[in-house]
């Protein structure tokens, strides 16, 4: 009985190995060529200009540089000033009025404190903008002097915290994870 499925298995082995080698073959005929190999050309040499009048080649012009990328304004090292600006929707330039030093200074420490973004829901605001959003009519925002923010992976008690040690006056709007910031102006 042994040798029964000895040779069961061997033939089944020998089957096995003829079919692979079949479908080896059939898909190495298959296999695409390799492409053709293309020289790879060097860049000219630009030509060179038209002689001057002593009959000289003079180089060629190169075109003139491009003006630089014109950088927006930051107001400290991790704010740009349009983070700060009125976000209407067209009622003034965005600056009805500047932003006090002393504030973007605060908010500057206050995200170096953390070590992590701090994020401007709103800055300065002219006075249609102030309505739209229920400010009040003796609002900071419109004399740049507050701000309302949040800082993505900070309890808002911490923040709240950190801003009092900074010297800001701080209204935390809990249910809706914010905190208002100001400082006298």
């Amino acid at each position: 009985m042994k040798k029964f499925y000895k040779r069961i298995f061997i033939t089944l082995a020998a089957v096995l190995v003829v079919v692979t080698s079949g479908v080896f073959l059939v898909n190495f005929q298959k296999m695409p060529e390799a492409a053709p190999e293309v020289p790879v050309l060097e860049p000219a040499a630009p030509a060179p200009g038209p002689p001057d009048e002593k009959g000289v080649d003079t180089p060629p012009e190169s075109e003139p540089p491009e003006p630089p990328e014109v950088l927006e304004p930051h107001a400290s090292a991790h704010f740009l000033m349009s983070e700060y600006a009125c976000d209407c929707a067209g009622y003034c330039d965005g600056w009805p009025a500047g932003m006090n030093p002393e504030l973007l200074e605060k908010i500057e420490a206050l995200r170096c404190t953390f070590d992590c973004p701090v994020i401007i829901t709103s800055g300065v605001r002219c006075e249609a903008r102030n309505e739209e959003v229920g400010g009040v009519s003796w609002s900071f925002h419109k004399r740049g002097c507050a701000a309302d923010l949040y800082c993505p992976g900070v309890a808002l008690g911490d923040l709240v915290l950190a801003a009092k040690e900074l010297g800001m006056n701080v209204l935390p709007y809990y249910s809706q994870g914010y905190l208002h910031v100001e400082v006298n102006g």
